[in-house]
C-alpha cells in the first residue's frame, strides 16, 4: 500500500497531538484549554454604507490571501484580502440576482476561486458566472445549467480541471453538473432521481467537495428517498471524474445525522458532515464518516444545525456555521479533528433571526470568516451584536473575523517540517 506525504504527516500530527494534549471530555461545550478560544476581533464591513443582509456562501483561496462572498445584498462577489481584512473590491456587481425575497431565485450563491485566476459564482438563475481575476470581466457568456432555479454549492478538481455545481433547488429532483475549467464547458449532468445509480434526492443536494485521496467528488444528500421534510436517512453519493456518474451512495443513519448539507474533507480520510436537522437520537448530532466506507467513525452531539462547514488543515479543526443550533443561538462550532469532538461553540446570532449560515477560514492566519447579518424590516436591531462588539455596525452587518491567540499551527507547522525531511 502506497503511503503519501499528507498520510504520514496526518499520522504523525495525530501522535503529537495525543502526545501533548491536555485531557478532556468528549462533546462538551467548553472543553478548548483557555489560550485556544476563539473570540471575534475584527469587522470586516460593507463598502461605504453599503449593509450585509443577504449572502451565501463563502471561499478562501489561502495562495491569493483573499476571502469572497455571495452578497446578495448588493448583487456582487465580495473580495476581501484576509492580510488588511477589507473588502478590495465586488466582482460582478449588480449581474446578480440579488436578494429575490425568494432563496430558490436570489443570487449570488456558491462561489469557488478557480485555479487562482477565475471566480466562479452561482446564480438565482441556473447559470454559472466565470470572471477573470484581477480584472473582473467574465471570460465567458454566463453558462446556463439548463435548470430555473438557482446554482448552489460548487467544488473543484484541479487534477481533472472540473468543476461540480449543485442545482439543488429544482423540481422535481435536485442535479449536479459538470463543467471543464478549461473550456467553460458542461461535460455532464447528473439527476438525483434514483435512476442510473443516483440516490432519489427528495429534500435537496448540498455542499460537495473533492478529495484528492481517492481522487472522488463526494455530494450531501439531505434526504433519499422520503418525504421532503429530512424525516428520513440522507447520504453522500460519491462521483467518479472519469466516468462522471454517481459509483456508489452512503446512507447515514437518521438516528445520529438528520440532513446532512455541509461537507469539509478531514484528514485520515475524514469527511464531516454538517447536519442540519434534529438526529434520531434526540443529542441534535453531527457526524464524521470514512470517505471509503462511509462508516460513521465518530458522533458529534450538539453540534447540529450547520450549513457550510470547513476544514482548517494547519490547525487540525473543523468550523460548522450553525445557524439552526437547537436553543437560543445560532453559533459558530469548533471541533478537534484528531480528538473527534467539540472544542467550543461561539454564539454569533440569535435564533429565529437572519442565518448566519456561512463560514471559510484563511489557513496561515488562522483567521475564520463568519458573515453576520445587518437589518432588515424584521429584525431592525440587526441578528446579532457581534460587529458592533469588533468595532463594526449591527444594523450594518460584517464579516466577522475570529481568531486564537495561541493555537497549534506552530507545532503543525513543525511536524510537516519533520515530514519533507523524511521523504
Amino acid at each position: 500500500m502506497c503511503t503519501t506525504s499528507r498520510d504520514s504527516f496526518s499520522r504523525k500530527l495525530k501522535l503529537a497531538y495525543f502526545a501533548g494534549a491536555v485531557a478532556a471530555l468528549p462533546f462538551m461545550a467548553g472543553a478548548a484549554s483557555a489560550d485556544e478560544v476563539f473570540k471575534a476581533t475584527s469587522a470586516v464591513t460593507g463598502l461605504g454604507a453599503q449593509t450585509i443582509v443577504g449572502f451565501d456562501i463563502s471561499f478562501v483561496d489561502p495562495a491569493l490571501k483573499l476571502y469572497i462572498l455571495g452578497d446578495r445584498t448588493n448583487k456582487a462577489v465580495d473580495v476581501v484580502d484576509t492580510e488588511t481584512n477589507a473588502i478590495v473590491t465586488q466582482v460582478g456587481k449588480g449581474t446578480f440576482k440579488g436578494a429575490t425575497g425568494n432563496n430558490n431565485t436570489s443570487g449570488p450563491d456558491g462561489v469557488l476561486f478557480v485555479d487562482h485566476k477565475e471566480v466562479w459564482a452561482g446564480d438565482g438563475d441556473s447559470t454559472v458566472k466565470i470572471f477573470g481575476w484581477p480584472s473582473g470581466t467574465l471570460v465567458v457568456p454566463p453558462l446556463s445549467t439548463g435548470g430555473a432555479n438557482r446554482v448552489d454549492e460548487m467544488c473543484y478538481d484541479p487534477r481533472d480541471h472540473l468543476v461540480m455545481v449543485a442545482n439543488n433547488a429544482e423540481t422535481p429532483f435536485p442535479f449536479g453538473t459538470l463543467i471543464d475549467s478549461m473550456s467553460h464547458t458542461i461535460k455532464n449532468k447528473i439527476t438525483f432521481d434514483g435512476t442510473n445509480g443516483t440516490p432519489k434526492a427528495t429534500n435537496g443536494a448540498e455542499q460537495c467537495q473533492w478529495s484528492p485521496r481517492t481522487g472522488k467528488f463526494y455530494i450531501s444528500i439531505p434526504e433519499i428517498n422520503g418525504p421532503g421534510d429530512n424525516s428520513v436517512a440522507g447520504g453522500v453519493a460519491v462521483i467518479d471524474p472519469q466516468s462522471m456518474k454517481v459509483e456508489k451512495t452512503f446512507i447515514i443513519s437518521h438516528d445520529s445525522c438528520a440532513g446532512p448539507q455541509g461537507m469539509a474533507i478531514g484528514p485520515e480520510n475524514q469527511i464531516l458532515l454538517g447536519c442540519n436537522g434534529a438526529s434520531g437520537d434526540g443529542q441534535h448530532s453531527t457526524v464524521i464518516i470514512n470517505e471509503h466506507s462511509g462508516a460513521i467513525v465518530a458522533v458529534l452531539h450538539n453540534e447540529s444545525g450547520a450549513d457550510e462547514v470547513w476544514f482548517n488543515e494547519r490547525d487540525g479543526q473543523y468550523f460548522l456555521a450553525r445557524s439552526s443550533a437547537f436553543g437560543p443561538n445560532q453559533l459558530l462550532g469548533v471541533v478537534d479533528a484528531f480528538g473527534h469532538r467539540e472544542d467550543q461553540s461561539v454564539p454569533i446570532a440569535k435564533s429565529a433571526t437572519i442565518n448566519t449560515h456561512s463560514v471559510a477560514v484563511e489557513p496561515d492566519g488562522n483567521q475564520v470568516y463568519v458573515p453576520i447579518p445587518g437589518a432588515n424590516a424584521a429584525v431592525p436591531a440587526g441578528a446579532s451584536t457581534v460587529c458592533s462588539s469588533i468595532g463594526g455596525s449591527d444594523t450594518q452587518g460584517c464579516i466577522a473575523v475570529f481568531t486564537t491567540k495561541h493555537d497549534d499551527r506552530s507545532r503543525v507547522a513543525h511536524e510537516r517540517e519533520e515530514d519533507e525531511h523524511q521523504e
